[in-house]
């Protein structure tokens, strides 16, 4: 399963980073964000895994949570919400293409914009679900 992870962490990379769209409107896509890096910027974060097998394959149900990280001015949330529904458009119900596994299912789970404790940098937080299966 291990492989699997790391290869659907890429396949998530690729299709966030190869939108051009969405590139214009960020700095950059990371797992581990550079320091000083410039605003805004979407983070890969937690991916979490439980076991989803059957009698004829192993598989799991992943959760993963995409953060971006802003500060936006005097646009507030709008430019949050913006981006977000660009990654909420490439990333909910897309069938990624993962070598050696099966993508069953990715979908939506929830959206949410908060204010950091230093009131000028907004977090926003999607996370997605994905059934996965091995061939």
């Amino acid at each position: 399963m291990s492989d699997g992870r790391l290869l659907l962490q890429k396949a998530i990379y690729a299709r966030l980073t190869g939108n051009a769209g969405l590139m214009a409107k960020i700095t950059g896509v990371f797992d581990f964000v550079p320091q000083n890096q410039a605003y805004p910027f979407i983070q890969i974060g937690e991916m979490d895994f439980s076991p989803w097998d059957t009698h004829t394959f192993d598989g799991f149900e992943a959760t993963i949570t995409i953060n971006l990280w802003a500060r936006p001015g005097s646009r507030g949330r709008a430019s949050l919400h913006d981006i977000q529904n660009d990654i909420y458009n490439l990333l909910h119900r897309y069938i990624f293409s993962v070598s050696g596994f099966t993508v069953v299912s990715m979908r939506f789970d929830f959206s949410n914009i908060v204010v950091d404790p230093d009131s000028v940098t907004y977090h926003g937080i999607q996370r997605f679900k994905l059934l996965m299966g091995g061939n």
